[in-house]
């Protein structure tokens, strides 16, 4: 008799193979946490649209700029500031966890901070508190970025709009440059200095990820 019959392990390879344990996932090598997903944000599987809360968001920085030309309280014109300062924080941030980012959005975001700050800066410019230079200095990085795409569309190229750190810091120093000129002028003239000394930097930064960029998909 064999030794099956009492309890024992199986006679044959097929006992064996019977009487193996089904739907066992054996561990794989390298399978750990390195190599799962570490996607934190949904993935984006058809267009969002126009009217998202981040597209409005960006958008309510237009109408915050007009104000701000229109109103003389230095604290209503801080809470302007702070507010549009604000959208342009919670706007991308909002896109990337709704699953909501798109084109439309990549362009509003930068051409809307552009926007407030230029209207605000010709406000100050109309009342006399800042001169034409400084002005100029402080719009250097949007001229350039506005007549590159200006001139990409014309012949017919696509510039990528994705924000980069250079130009951050740029809009930062530029919303900071607007509450000295609120509440202490004096600190203006080495703040436009900062803005255009990063401004610079973001232009080089800019132009010169693009080139790569044209290098890479040209090799």
């Amino acid at each position: 008799m064999g030794r099956a019959a009492f309890g024992g392990p199986p006679a044959t390879l097929a006992g064996a193979l019977e009487t193996r344990p089904r739907n066992v996932h054996l561990p794989v090598r390298g399978a750990g946490p390195s190599t799962r997903s570490k996607r934190r944000h949904p993935i984006q599987t058809h267009d969002p649209g126009f009217l998202t809360l981040s597209n409005l968001l960006s958008l309510s920085r237009i109408p915050l700029g007009l104000a701000f030309v229109v109103v003389s309280d230095p604290g209503m014109m801080a809470a302007l500031v702070a507010t549009a300062g604000a959208t342009d924080v919670f706007d991308g941030f909002i896109a990337r966890v709704s699953g909501t980012r798109s084109q439309v959005g990549l362009l509003l975001d930068p051409l809307c901070d552009k926007l407030f700050v230029l209207l605000a800066l010709s406000g100050f410019l109309a009342a006399g508190g800042l001169d034409g230079v400084s002005f100029l200095i402080l719009i250097l990085r949007d001229l350039y970025t506005a007549g590159c795409y200006l001139l990409a569309r014309l012949v017919s190229i696509i510039i990528p709009f994705k924000p980069r750190w250079p130009g951050k810091i740029a809009t930062g120093l530029q919303f900071l440059t607007l509450l000295a000129l609120i509440f202490n002028p004096r600190y203006v003239p080495a703040l436009v200095l900062l803005v255009g000394v990063t401004s610079a930097w973001a232009i080089i930064d800019y132009g010169t990820h693009c080139l790569r960029r044209k290098w890479k998909s040209a090799t």
